[in-house]
């Protein structure tokens, strides 16, 4: 099976978000996402960090504001100025324990424009999709989801391989996307 190739931020978001997938954690309305498991097992944390940048994008009274890897803002518009969003959900095989079988990792892809500038995101929590959806009040903007996850947002707290094959196919999200290090974060 052929994996899909995306580069991935590894430094400095302000000057890379615009071309490449970065990890950003939502926080809408002062909710999280993705909610962050608390470990004390330094073993757990080096099998599940995300060697990858975290940025933060936080939705609230209808203005986003991101922020890069140290939570700087760089970027801020009102929902208004949305041009287009798309959505999706990446799977990516994980291994949970040094020697425990692959399993399935789901990451929320949200592409967004605004002010003519392009958002490319990953969020390690496919639950934040429902929440930014009903925070952007359905502003007027082109939507491009291939998957039909609006119409399937109440199933995504189910979802597994079966689930997502079938929102999946005949979409570039069909395809695997290997992200090194793609653990859920401890």
């Amino acid at each position: 099976m052929t994996h899909t190739m995306q580069q991935i931020t590894m430094m400095d978001i302000p000057n890379n978000i615009d071309k490449k997938l970065t990890f950003i954690d939502f926080n809408i309305d002062g909710e999280l996402f993705p909610q962050q498991p608390q470990s004390n097992s330094l073993f757990s944390k080096v099998l599940a960090s995300n060697p990858f940048p975290i940025g933060v994008l936080e939705l609230k009274n209808d203005e986003i504001k991101i922020g890069d890897e140290t939570k700087h803002v760089f970027a801020t518009f009102s929902t208004d100025q949305i041009t287009f969003l798309e959505i999706g959900i990446y799977r990516s095989a994980v291994r949970n324990a040094p020697l425990a079988l692959l399993s399935s990792r789901y990451t929320l892809y949200v592409h967004l424009v605004a002010n003519e500038k392009p958002f490319f995101m990953l969020n390690d929590d496919i639950q934040a999709l429902g929440k930014f959806m009903s925070t952007l009040n359905f502003k007027k903007f082109h939507l491009v989801d291939e998957m039909s996850l609006m119409t399937h947002l109440a199933q995504l707290g189910e979802l597994d391989n079966q689930l997502f094959e079938e929102l999946a196919k005949r979409t570039k999200f069909f395809m695997p996307l290997q992200i090194i290090g793609s653990n859920a974060r401890v």
